[in-house]
């Protein structure tokens, strides 16, 4: 959906409210960082602005996935932390 959206030149608007992700070994075993690595990767190829708005929560690697953009916004109460 990303390279379409890059395609047709349209702004990436993505909204953030996820919790700390558990960061122990279990949760590595099952793979937990493998999902976001292809996000990161297609993301930092588009060539449109992308604009992120934490609207509650935003922790961990959970949020790296839309990390990479060009405009932050933040709502009043909300939070955005890399460490637990």
């Amino acid at each position: 959906m990303m390279k379409y959206v890059d395609h047709c030149f349209f702004p990436i608007v993505t909204f953030v409210d996820t919790p700390v992700v558990f960061t122990d070994l279990r949760s590595e075993e099952i793979g937990q960082g493998e999902p976001i690595a292809p996000n990161l990767r297609a993301m930092f190829e588009l060539r449109v602005p992308i604009i992120k708005i934490v609207t509650n929560e935003g922790g961990s690697s959970k949020t790296h996935a839309i990390r990479c953009a060009n405009k932050w916004l933040m709502l009043e109460n909300s939070a955005f932390y890399v460490a637990r």
